[in-house]
């Protein structure tokens, strides 16, 4: 069976193998980054963090390296996570992956090259367990928030 990604309905607590999607979040009036969406804790993941074409929204997408039913994240599936931001109208040029990186490429290199390969835009960020998000800087720029 293939890797499931569901629309998640929380986009401050967007659980493993879901989605969501939320308007701008504008920053504090101290200037400081609000998350706009924001991803349950990660252990072993990685997130997708991207701003819709009109700027107006940020898209999230918390992948696992195994779905509910224990089916293996693979190539196959980058299609589905490239077909959940076309869907929300992303903007290629903004937009970064977040997480545990390492752990992806000692387990499912394939599909991470893959995933890489079908965002070729993206900022990554490799960092260690916890809980991260991303939002609108001061400036106007999508960054991730921790």
């Amino acid at each position: 069976m293939p890797y499931t990604i569901n629309a998640g309905a929380a986009p401050l607590a967007i659980a493993e193998c879901e989605w969501a999607a939320a308007a701008n979040v504008a920053p504090t009036a101290g200037g400081d980054t609000q998350p706009t969406i924001q991803f349950t804790a990660f252990t072993s993941c990685i997130g997708i963090a991207a701003r819709n074409a009109a700027g107006t929204q940020v898209i999230g997408i918390h992948l696992a390296i195994y779905d509910a039913a224990n089916n293996q994240f693979s190539a196959a599936d980058v299609p589905t996570v490239v077909g959940i931001l076309q869907g929300q109208n992303y903007n290629p040029n903004e937009l970064f992956i977040i997480g545990e990186t390492a752990v992806w490429q000692a387990s499912v290199l394939a599909a991470y090259n893959a995933l890489i390969a079908a965002l070729p835009n993206a900022q990554i960020y490799s960092l260690a367990d916890g809980t991260y998000g991303a939002g609108i800087s001061a400036g106007g720029a999508l960054e991730p928030t921790y």
